[in-house]
């Protein structure tokens, strides 16, 4: 448990290391809403602002006002793939390729000259050699398939977001800018070929280490043979991020006698930082060596603009709304990896390929019930489609909470709820979250799903937010 606590510990250093990423990243829900859901409540700034319709709603109820963020989140995060012992595998797996593995071979007690006895004696090499090298492939194929480590945290700057609603303006004006990073490591697997054709004339030579193509055999010691690996199977860790500037406005649209209807906009500017290390699995001492290459690689840069549109209905016990995330599908580009050394194959292709992020168009929907009070709710949300985050994992939320809602100083706030990702890798979380003193939120998750990290069973995922925030 120690070694996992110090390998959390290492990839949460690479985290402020970093210092740019993605605002309100798809994976990590961003203050109150980690319990609450992606919907417009009313209890805190962050839920209202996620909706970009949503703070215009708290104009019509309360007058002018003004609302900002002292530390209005920050908040940390994990996630494990389903292999267990991800990184014990790993290591173990990288010192098979460094140090050599044992083989158990019979000593060759034929004639050297006699084709027959050299034969036998390859093929007592070749059903030797092929049951460890099956096992490392296929290790190695679960680990790239299943197998990854991802840490995550995000923060808005101080004070904001910074919430201004006035009749002059006729509606709300918001100004947010947040930054948050994430990594991630993954295996990329390139399976071991032997080459056993020349091994009778090696044999015929008198060699005692014998060349079969990604893999050396050391007969020098008959009684102990060594096999060492030698291929591009490789362990690829990112750095990822945007830091975002964004502006809103939202105003009342209609009014009825059955609820209210209102609209928003908001423009986001994102500058995208994309970092990428690769190691070799034969040239990796550690596996907290991944998360340090990725805090050495420079980081790269690219910017763009992204649009969010939303609507929102308003009766006197539910809310109904929609809001359309980055609608123009903003695209960042970050130049590949210098493959020398590499042979010409699949890793290497894919190692010096540009890397291009897309930020792909979301649809989000979301619903809450209140009592006739207004202090308990039941909200409800879904993202209609996937996106992808900045590594290509697929997440598509949706969310379910109950929540008691207080404009006390003394009694808190509380929710508590089940958010389920609907793509990628499934997971499951439970969630709970309070709100203290009327400024203080604190909400936690833990997945449902678990795996086996350093001999302990702990949830594959859990993030925490805290956030500080007032309203004049």
């Amino acid at each position: 448990m120690e070694i996992c606590t110090r390998r959390l510990l290492c990839s949460l250093i690479l985290i402020v290391a970093v210092s740019v990423a993605y605002a309100a990243p798809v994976y990590h829900p961003p203050g109150s809403n980690l319990s609450a859901g992606d919907v417009s409540n009313g209890q805190s700034i962050i839920s209202d602002i996620t909706n970009p319709a949503a703070s215009a709603v708290q104009l019509k109820n309360d007058g002018a006002h003004v609302q900002f963020g002292l530390i209005s989140n920050i908040g940390i995060g994990f996630e494990y793939g389903q292999v267990d012992n991800v990184f014990d595998i790993i290591d173990e797996k990288a010192e098979a390729y460094s140090d050599g593995l044992r083989v158990t071979v019979p000593a060759f007690t034929g004639n050297p000259t006699n084709p027959g006895d050299v034969s036998q004696y390859i093929a007592d090499i070749q059903q030797a050699i092929d049951i460890p090298v099956a096992d490392i492939n296929n290790v190695l194929a679960t680990v790239a398939a299943d197998g990854y480590g991802k840490v995550f945290g995000s923060m808005n700057l101080p004070l904001t977001p910074v919430v201004v609603g006035n009749d002059f303006l006729a509606g709300v004006l918001v100004f947010d800018a947040s930054v948050s990073v994430a990594t991630k490591a993954v295996g990329l697997y390139d399976s071991i070929d032997i080459d056993f054709a020349d091994v009778q004339a090696q044999l015929l030579s008198g060699n005692t280490v014998l060349d079969l193509g990604e893999v050396d055999l050391d007969l020098s010691n008959p009684s102990d043979p060594l096999m060492k690996v030698t291929n591009d199977t490789t362990l690829l860790t990112r750095a990822a991020g945007v830091s975002e500037f964004a502006l809103g406005y939202s105003r009342q649209l209609f009014r009825h006698e059955a609820g209210d209807l209102f609209g928003g906009l908001r423009a986001k500017y994102y500058r995208v930082g994309m970092a990428q290390a690769a190691t070799r699995l034969g040239n990796l001492t550690d596996a907290e060596q991944l998360f340090q290459d990725a805090r050495d690689a420079p980081l790269n840069y690219d910017s763009n603009f992204g649009l969010d549109l939303g609507v929102l209905w308003v009766s006197e016990n539910y809310r109904l709304g929609a809001t359309l995330m980055n609608l123009n599908a903003p695209t960042f580009r970050f130049s590949g990896l210098n493959v020398s050394g590499y042979s010409d194959g699949p890793i290497a292709h894919l190692l010096a390929q540009d890397y291009v992020y897309k930020m792909e168009t979301q649809l989000k929907l979301e619903a809450a019930l209140f009592s006739s009070n207004r202090q308990w709710a039941i909200n409800a949300g879904l993202d209609a489609n996937a996106v992808p985050d900045p590594f290509s994992d697929d997440y598509q939320w949706a969310t379910l909470s109950a929540a008691y809602l207080t404009d006390s100083w003394w009694i808190p706030g509380a929710r508590i709820g089940y958010r389920a990702n609907l793509a990628g890798e499934n997971m499951n979380y439970a969630t709970l979250g309070a709100t203290l003193f009327k400024v203080f939120n604190i909400d936690l998750a833990r997945a449902l799903n678990t795996v086996t990290i350093d001999g302990s069973r702990v949830p594959r995922g859990a993030m925490l937010n805290m956030g500080l925030e007032l309203s004049f």
